[in-house]
């Protein structure tokens, strides 16, 4: 029992190391109730939006592949809107960036609607820090956090209202845009390059922009510096749903669609290996596969018994051994020869005769051979006959001859 244990420990000892070390861990994340996707009912979601098109016949289309796939979906190549919700839970990297700002300036809108005045539910924990400068590669505005009293003053549970600044189409009778959210911090915005978007609405309270619209191409970005406006629970306050309406119908072409990215918010149709990684399933099923197998191990699996370090052998190994070797390494002619000369010898010292002259002692022995009556003659020829073989180098039958000698020892014993 106690080897039974002891192997139980060092078994989860192994592959506690072995996970710690090489096996991606999922990150810690807090559970949220909804995500802003198009399929998604909750409050966050944009399935109201998603069911109003379908309701008017506007072409929808759920982004779950790359920025750089977006031609292959669409049926028109311009007039379409891709509605980006940030921060986003798969990050894009440059390529994807390079390859939107293309499909853009084709005559493609895009509208980003990023958590910087507001902190939606969905948003806490997401991790996306260069989110900011994400935004400031597509629009050139560079976003700086307040510090300070004016940071503190800013912070508030409750309504924001953004009210529009001018007279744009986008803006037609538009009054107030409103968002139910924790206000957690406020921006100070400036431009980074030579690009100048312009400011379509601004805060209430304080006044800041947190709207922008900027030409590119044939085509722009509208980006919201508020993330939940139009989203479920979102288009049911003051202006929203008229707003999402002009952006809609002053962007979209004649047969355009109206995406939604969904893609970036973790709802995939690739292989994406940090989501598969990071999914508590593939983690539970492999803590279970662990378990069943050290059960089958400990369980019913007999333990092998200790073998004894000094095990003696018979000598009948030693024996065989040696006889393969010399099988391997001598000639069979060779072999043949020296066992008729040990038998020679063996009738030599039987006989007494005194050791002379090898040739002149074995014609002795073959002369006696042929008085003794016990000594079959055919027997005694094909010894000879073996012998003269042998020392010719020719390759004698082994195991006939050794079979012979035995007889002929027997017969003259």
């Amino acid at each position: 029992m106690r080897e039974r244990w002891v192997t139980l420990l060092l078994a989860a000892g192994a592959l506690a190391a072995f996970y710690a070390l090489f096996f991606p861990k999922p990150q810690t994340r807090p559970v949220v109730a909804a995500l802003p996707l198009s399929t998604d009912k909750d409050p966050a979601g944009y399935w109201a939006l998603w069911h109003w098109l379908g309701e008017e016949s506007i072409a929808k289309v759920s982004l779950r592949v790359q920025y750089g796939h977006l031609s292959g979906l669409l049926k028109q190549p311009t007039g379409n809107l891709l509605l980006v919700t940030m921060p986003q839970r798969v990050a894009t990297d440059e390529v994807e960036l390079t390859a939107l700002d293309r499909w853009v300036a084709q005559g493609n809108t895009v509208l980003i609607v990023a958590a910087l005045e507001d902190d939606p539910a969905w948003a806490i924990g997401t991790l996306d820090p260069l989110m900011t400068d994400r935004l400031q590669r597509l629009t050139g505005l560079r976003f700086t956090a307040h510090t300070g009293a004016k940071f503190l003053q800013t912070l508030s549970v409750g309504k924001l209202d953004v009210r529009p600044r001018g007279n744009f189409p986008l803006l037609g009778n538009i009054r107030h845009i409103t968002t139910l959210t924790y206000l957690a911090r406020s921006w100070r915005v400036g431009t980074a390059d030579e690009r100048l978007p312009l400011e379509l609405a601004s805060r209430s309270d304080n006044g800041d922009p947190v709207m922008w619209l900027e030409r590119q191409g044939a085509g722009q970005i509208i980006l919201c510096a508020v993330a939940s406006p139009f989203s479920n629970a979102g288009v049911l306050h003051d202006d929203n749903a008229a707003l999402l309406g002009n952006i809609i119908a002053w962007s979209r072409g004649p047969g355009g669609a109206v995406v939604f990215d969904d893609a970036h918010q973790g709802l995939t149709a690739y292989y994406d290996a940090r989501a598969f990684f990071a999914d508590p399933r593939l983690h539970g099923t492999l803590g279970w596969i662990v378990l069943i197998w050290l059960a089958f191990v400990l369980g019913p699996q007999p333990l092998r018994v200790r073998r004894r370090e000094w095990q003696p052998l018979d000598e009948t190994v030693y024996v065989e051994a040696s006889a393969r070797y010399l099988a391997a390494v001598v000639r069979p002619g060779a072999a043949a020869q020296r066992l008729i000369e040990d038998f020679l010898d063996w009738l030599r010292g039987r006989l007494r005769l005194e050791p002379g002259e090898p040739d002149h002692a074995a014609g002795a022995i073959w002369q006696w051979l042929e008085t003794q009556a016990a000594v079959p003659a055919a027997a005694r020829l094909e010894l000879q006959a073996c012998y003269a073989s042998a020392c010719a180098g020719e390759r004698p039958d082994l195991t006939r001859l050794q079979n012979l000698l035995a007889q002929l020892r027997r017969t003259l014993s």
